[in-house]
């Protein structure tokens, strides 16, 4: 009889306590990487979209088709928002206010072809230029009004070196030269200097460090000097200062947790200290607060995490919630 009250008791507190426990976890993204953020112009917040997480210390896998936002404060869930889907390639048209998708993974394991527009809090197909990608840069060129997507991963093993434009109504393939087909590279455009900058990224069995730059007309290699060569780090423009901003990502010596910055002249060491060691901790810059807003990633095999930390220009912050 005694041991029955108690776990009515025991019981209690938890019916009590497991609701608030439950809307904690509610009001955070569950732990990923894969995934895709990035800053939402429309509603001055930074967005995160899909991704997957290992299960079962790596026997399956989970994919996530879920929308938040965060505002500096707080993660907010938005919607659910098509199929299930990891390692898509978002960019933004700041003119239109339009957010664009391309290529990932489905559950399946298969590289996808589809290049979506979001409206309505969902997503609708458009026309396919046929490029079969996973990991690809895909980026939105201010200056000329173009979508860029270039490489990725076709299937298990195969890469791709083709660069592709959308002007709104047809894609476009680019005929001349530029870099070796790869995946899980960092890519971006810079504003002020009106160009993509493509840096690492790997195919199998090679890791590169070369950082590339694409003007509409050509591919030009600027640097093999810089951060050690690595796949999957994260990134982001930072519209104020306007550099790109890059940190951590899987080198031949493991994870690492180095952030750098690239102006078009020279990259720079800026921190080897803040997040723990990852790969896929990818970056969106705020505009309206001005910071590089960190979330997730992988901390090793097959272990990733949730939380969320933010680059004020000198040092990283860990936020808490």
């Amino acid at each position: 009889m005694k041991d029955y009250t108690r776990l009515n008791r025991i019981f209690l507190i938890l019916s009590l306590f497991l609701p608030t426990m439950v809307m904690a976890q509610q009001n955070l993204p569950p732990v990923r990487a894969h995934h895709s953020l990035f800053y939402n112009d429309a509603t001055r917040s930074v967005w995160l979209m899909g991704g997957s997480t290992p299960l079962d210390g790596g026997n399956s896998f989970k994919l996530y088709n879920d929308i938040w936002s965060f505002d500096g404060k707080a993660w907010t869930f938005k919607a659910n928002a098509g199929d299930e889907r990891s390692s898509m390639a978002v960019a933004y048209d700041a003119k239109r206010n339009k957010l664009y998708s391309f290529g990932g993974y489905t559950g399946d394991g298969r590289s996808r072809s589809e290049f979506r527009v979001f409206e309505n809090d969902s997503w609708k197909n458009l026309s396919d230029p046929g490029i079969i990608a996973a990991e690809p840069g895909f980026v939105y060129d201010s200056d000329r009004d173009r979508l860029v997507v270039f490489g990725g991963s076709s299937a298990p093993g195969k890469v791709n070196n083709e660069t592709w434009e959308w002007d709104g109504s047809t894609w476009k393939k680019f005929e001349g030269p530029g870099p070796e087909g790869r995946q899980a590279f960092v890519m971006i455009y810079d504003e002020a200097r009106k160009k993509t900058v493509l840096f690492g990224g790997s195919i199998p069995g090679t890791r590169f460090g070369d950082t590339w730059e694409y003007d509409g007309k050509s591919w030009q290699k600027v640097s093999e000097t810089g951060p050690a060569p690595r796949i999957s780090a994260g990134y982001a423009y930072d519209h104020d200062k306007k550099m790109l901003i890059i940190f951590g990502g899987l080198t031949k010596n493991g994870f690492t947790n180095d952030t750098w910055s690239y102006d078009g002249k020279e990259w720079k060491q800026l921190s080897s200290e803040g997040p723990k060691a990852r790969a896929m901790g990818y970056l969106a810059y705020d505009k309206q607060r001005k910071k590089v807003v960190l979330f997730g990633g992988r901390l090793g095999w097959p272990n990733d995490t949730n939380d969320t930390w933010e680059w004020d220009g000198s040092k990283w912050i860990e936020l808490k919630f």
